[in-house]
């Protein structure tokens, strides 16, 4: 038997087919890692349920691991049945004996009840009709109230329904090995199973060439802390849920915030990784727990050791309260040593503001001292980014939309041996894509050496690019966790480096090796190229706040010698706005492949067509003969066509600097977009949908398609289903909303 997975991708459905067994394939693969390279992390216990397991036959390794792919913590044994298991009842029996599966008893009878579906309920109440009162058409949730209250004095009697169920238990033993495999605890459908099964389906990017999985815990200790903290972490976050059909979601609502507190603060945090999650934790708690535990909270705070986050909530919370000598001197002691550039800032203005009565904050002092003031077409209001880009690129500068991206790949493509291939901390399995030296914060020191060579090699700015284009070309496509790979991936990068001073890089790219968690974002939207020389634009738009950690990145960025600008935004309507009304003709609907098969475009300016351009195009597949009926359009007519990789170009250019208008316009837009990625061109304009329009400017008809409108404002349709004709009598409409809004004005 083969199990079947469908993937959609791209609109098109591709079937693939694992072998019947891949499960149990992953869970021999699982055990065969804790074995080989995790003992030393193992209890006694763990060294025994594996003993048990390799003692198992074929078939009940086989059931352990369909039980074990399960989400409820109970199953029934009768839903076990399985094509490659010939006796499922006797695999279930021999794990049983072997004292791995265990039937539930008297005091699950609450998980029992709760996992029961209500038709469950209502026959089990039902029994019992003449001693417990109940309405069928109730609540799930009332019926599992009404049989808990009911069974809590005679348990016993769930006895023929507890031998019809198994325990999953596989958090006893299987979730530790999981958590030891990927280093951390998911909740959901992302498990350690599911993870080898899109690697299996080539769904989920792994390390190319891996040949040799690695433990990534030294002891026991820094092991289970660190399991034991994640488990802390999901159990936060089923807080609240109500009572569910797994025994986590039960036993969560068993701990409430106050309980789960005591128990983080009492848990040892062995390892940098867990003193990271237990202070998250900590100041997550602090939050749930500061308006109904004020001391408890105040405590968690206090554990906080060596957390910025934590720090400055408690700044802020002791000024509430009224201790500001304490704040001032902590507040010194920060500007003194801080923790992070991002805490500094934050001391350096609340100390100004609250004690220095200054009015402006360093944000606000920062907006308003490096802004420049740009009019946008308020077409833009959804991709202010956009339009800024289009007004530089208007003025003929060069524009690329870069934020993060810009400096992550710079970074990983610089120090990409250090990272992944020379790293003292080498990926821990084919899953590990993001390096674990910048997670653990000490890139920096632990190969300062190395990194300082790799800069000195690049003395000139054109070494630098050649450095970067080597590496690009040599690690192509392979994952890595810091940026994605593009095909104009190096274009910006280009830029950047031939028109900055290489000093600024080489100073920057340094400060990111050494604080990269705070530097790897924060960035600048734009990077503008002006006559050989680069600057950065933060843009915002009215309303728009500068965040901390854009001012870190920012500073940093000025700091080293770059110019940054603020953009703020100022909206207004330009009346030199020109519209391209577009319709395309296709061989069918956006999914499954489809291709144009005919564009027409209509430009409009200051109320009057300035412009049409139509053609067909070969789609490169069959038209089916119901679209040839609708359109018109045939195979033969479109045999010569050019491809669209062809007029992408052209189709571009007639585009540039105008608003996309079509009716529907997600439906034309999506083609285009979709095409023109296909043809290696990057596409992205702002939008007007006439059907929208319609329904604002012309309130009240029964119908807003293009036929029916034109039939009922006697527009110019003359072949319906023709692009040319279709985007004529769209601009015809566009027209008609536009006087309409000038005479509603």
């Amino acid at each position: 038997m083969l199990d079947t997975v469908f993937i959609y991708s791209c609109g098109d459905v591709m079937k693939k087919e694992l072998p019947a067994k891949y499960y149990l394939a992953h869970f021999r693969e699982l055990i065969e890692f804790v074995t080989s390279k995790c003992m030393h992390l193992l209890e006694p216990k763990h060294s025994q349920f594996i003993s048990k397991i390799n003692q198992l036959d074929e078939q009940s390794q086989c059931m352990l691991a369909r039980v074990y792919s399960r989400k409820p913590y109970l199953v029934q044994a009768q839903s076990l049945n399985y094509e490659e298991i010939t006796s499922p009842h006797q695999a279930i029996y021999t794990l049983k004996t072997a004292g791995i599966l265990y039937e539930p008893n008297a005091q699950h009878y609450k998980l029992l009840i709760a996992h029961l579906t209500k038709p469950m309920l209502v026959e089990l109440l039902s029994n019992y009709s003449e001693q417990v009162s109940f309405k069928k058409s109730a609540a799930k949730g009332e019926l599992v109230t009404i049989a808990c209250q009911f069974f809590s004095g005679r348990a016993d009697d769930l006895a023929p329904l507890y031998s019809q169920y198994v325990i999953n238990n596989r958090e006893d033993y299987y979730e530790y090995f999981e958590f030891l495999f990927a280093g951390r605890l998911s909740s959901g459908d992302v498990n350690h199973q599911n993870r080898f099964v899109m690697r299996d389906l080539g769904l989920t990017a792994t390390r190319e060439g891996h040949s040799e999985s690695l433990s990534r815990f030294n002891t026991l200790a820094e092991a289970q802390s660190n399991y034991v903290l994640n488990r802390y972490r999901l159990a936060f976050k089923n807080i609240g849920k109500t009572a569910g059909n797994t025994k986590a979601e039960t036993l969560d609502d068993k701990t409430p915030y106050t309980e789960l507190a005591h128990l983080v603060l009492a848990q040892p945090a062995n390892g940098a990784q867990a003193h990271d999650i237990k202070n998250k934790l900590l100041v997550r708690l602090y939050k749930q727990l500061k308006n109904t535990n004020s001391e408890l909270a105040f405590s968690l705070l206090e554990d906080c050791t060596d957390y910025a986050e934590a720090q400055e909530i408690q700044i802020r919370e002791q000024y509430r309260l009224g201790n500001k000598e304490w704040v001032k001197a902590q507040l010194e002691q920060i500007i003194e040593n801080p923790l992070t550039d991002d805490l500094l800032y934050f001391a350096d203005d609340f100390l100004m503001r609250k004690f220095n009565k200054q009015t402006r904050s360093r944000l606000s002092t920062m907006l308003a001292d490096t802004q420049c003031v740009l009019e946008i077409d308020e077409i833009y209001r959804g991709d202010v980014e956009q339009g800024v880009n289009e007004h530089y690129t208007a003025k003929g500068l060069t524009v690329f939309n870069t934020e993060n991206t810009l400096w992550q790949s710079l970074f990983g493509l610089v120090f990409w041996h250090e990272l992944f291939i020379e790293s003292p901390y080498p990926p821990c399995n084919e899953f590990d894509i993001y390096p674990q030296v910048l997670q653990l914060g000490n890139f920096y020191e632990a190969q300062s050496t190395q990194i300082n060579a790799r800069l000195k090699s690049c003395s000139t700015n054109q070494a630098l690019l050649n450095l970067v284009c080597k590496h690009a070309a040599q690690y192509f496509e392979q994952p890595n966790g810091l940026f994605r790979w593009r095909s104009n991936l190096l274009e910006p990068l280009e830029a950047l480096i031939l028109n900055s001073p290489l000093e600024a890089l080489i100073v920057h790219l340094t400060a990111m090796s050494k604080h990269y968690l705070q530097l790897k974002d924060g960035y600048p939207d734009l990077m503008v190229i002006n006559n050989g020389q680069v600057h950065f634009e933060e843009v915002k738009a009215p309303g728009d706040k500068l965040r901390r950690n854009q001012l870190t990145t920012i500073d940093n960025l000025k700091n080293v010698g770059f110019t940054v600008h603020i953009a703020a935004v100022k909206w207004f309507v330009d009346p030199n706005r020109i519209y391209s009304v577009v319709d395309i003709e296709t061989t069918g609907g956006l999914k499954g492949g489809n291709r144009i098969t005919e564009i027409g475009i209509v430009k409009v300016q200051h109320g009057k067509v300035i412009d049409t351009w139509t053609t067909l195009i070969n789609p490169q597949r069959h038209i089916p003969s119901f679209i040839t009926k609708l359109t018109g359009i045939s195979d033969g007519m479109v045999y010569n066509a050019p491809v669209f990789a062809e007029i992408a170009q052209p189709l571009l250019d007639k585009l540039a600097g105008s608003i996309f208008v079509a009716h529907n316009v997600n439906f034309d837009y999506g083609f285009i977009k979709k095409e023109c990625e296909t043809a290696g061109h990057f596409f992205k304009m702002p939008k007007m949908c006439t059907v929208v329009e319609s329904r604002k400017a012309f309130k009240g008809l029964k119908s807003y398609s293009l036929g029916n409108l034109s039939a009922h404002f006697n527009l110019n349709l003359t072949s319906h289903h023709r692009a040319l004709a279709d985007a004529t009598a769209t601009a015809e409409l566009l027209l008609l909303i536009q006087n309409s809004e000038t005479h509603t004005q």
